[in-house]
């Protein structure tokens, strides 16, 4: 059983630098809030698809943590109780991340009809000067990092069923498992617009039932299919050979990404309104098959392929799989002090599309060489850092070697 799949951290990557390029051109674009949602630039769709791409970390979470439970076991010969342990302190120590990220140095969230921006603690202190207080609205949002952690703890779950309850192949059960909670996540449609009913009428009980079910941005219903999908694909390549995990994922994904493409062409286009409806539906059933196909393309170039020698470019990119949790975590406040220190040089800066993105691409490529340099302390202090040693008592964790290795 292989103990890391380099194509993963590459693929982890390339979506965090992907993401540092987008939150900044997005929130640093000054005709934001002009925009024509119902005609926007071809760019800014594909900005507001990128965005959008939280799946493909869940998946990663989903495969990666399978796999360390399953080596934990078979190789390792740890005690069920133990992953289990592990299972529940990485959720934790995620969770804890998240709130502490979205609460003081995450992104900002956009009110289109308001035109106002609001921002976490930090960001608004370095933007306007001004300190504000914990507001319910990021303490009930579900972003990436609350996704991942919820995801984790979720598929200890769904480890303990099929540990004790079902005796079929476990890449049938988790192949099933993600099928029908995928079908099932169609319930968030109207279960949002109970959710959205319930806040105007502070109806609590309804607000904290439905919220990690199915509030803004990434909820359990559709998220933890893409979880399960990635667990399945865990499950199938400690099972067959490379070729064999291919003849059973390629179709699949394949079909729900034509699939879903299909439906979004035919459907109304609501995607930048973030709308809820059978469009967003679509839109998930086309990226769990993209994600899936991204998956197999970097296994076979990266692990399973004739030429599994890391190019500088794909050194770089997985730099941020490795230890771009740390950046993540405090590019938007990074960001901010950079566009401050912009504004006070030229009080009347203005960013267009291009450039914000260019913006954006530049402070991604800074910390790109940022990493290389913190590399050769092996990433010493930052969150991951941090993360491996807080999983040592239950096992330990696959990326404390990772943080250990040197690319250059």
């Amino acid at each position: 059983m292989k103990k890391n799949y380099r194509g993963l951290d590459v693929l982890r990557g390339i979506g965090i630098f992907v993401l540092l390029v987008m939150h900044t051109a997005f929130y640093y674009f000054n005709g934001l809030f002009e925009l024509d949602l119902d005609n926007p630039p071809l760019i800014v769709t594909l900005i507001g698809l990128m965005l959008m791409f939280a799946g493909v970390f869940a998946m990663i979470s989903g495969l990666v943590h399978t796999h360390q439970h399953m080596r934990k076991i078979k190789e390792k010969q740890l005690p069920f109780k133990t992953t289990m342990k592990h299972n529940v302190r990485s959720g934790v120590f995620i969770l804890i991340i998240a709130y502490l990220y979205f609460i003081l140095t995450g992104p900002g969230l956009a009110h289109m009809s308001e035109k106002f921006m609001s921002h976490s603690i930090l960001v608004e202190l370095l933007s306007s000067g001004q300190l504000i207080g914990i507001t319910l609205e990021r303490v009930l949002y579900v972003d990436s990092l609350v996704m991942i952690g919820m995801n984790i703890l979720l598929l200890g779950l769904f480890f303990r069923f099929q540990q004790t309850s079902i005796k079929a192949q476990s890449s049938n059960f988790f192949l099933v498992s993600a099928l029908v909670f995928f079908i099932l996540s169609l319930i968030r449609i109207p279960l949002y617009t109970m959710y959205l009913d319930a806040i105007d009428a502070s109806n609590w009980p309804v607000i904290l039932s439905l919220n990690w079910l199915v509030n803004k941005n990434n909820p359990i219903f559709p998220y933890l299919s893409f979880a399960l999908f990635g667990a399945w694909i865990a499950t199938l390549l400690v099972t067959f050979d490379f070729k064999g995990v291919v003849k059973q994922v390629l179709p699949l994904g394949l079909l729900l990404f034509v699939l879903g493409v299909a439906l979004y062409i035919l459907l109304p286009d609501t995607m930048l309104q973030r709308s809820i409806d059978p469009v967003w539906f679509a839109l998930m059933m086309a990226q769990n098959g993209l994600f899936m196909l991204f998956i197999l393309l970097v296994l076979k170039v990266y692990d399973y392929g004739k030429h599994k020698e890391l190019n500088p470019i794909s050194s770089f990119f997985k730099r941020f799989g490795v230890a771009g949790l740390s950046i993540f975590f405090i590019e938007s406040v990074v960001s901010a002090a950079v566009y401050s220190l912009l504004r006070m040089i030229n009080p009347n800066i203005s960013l267009d599309i291009p450039g914000a993105l260019l913006f954006g691409l530049t402070l991604a490529l800074i910390w790109g060489v940022f990493l290389m340099v913190w590399e050769k302390s092996g990433y010493k202090y930052g969150i991951e850092y941090f993360y491996t040693r807080f999983l040592r008592p239950s096992g330990g964790s696959e990326k404390e070697d990772k943080l250990l290795e040197k690319l250059l």
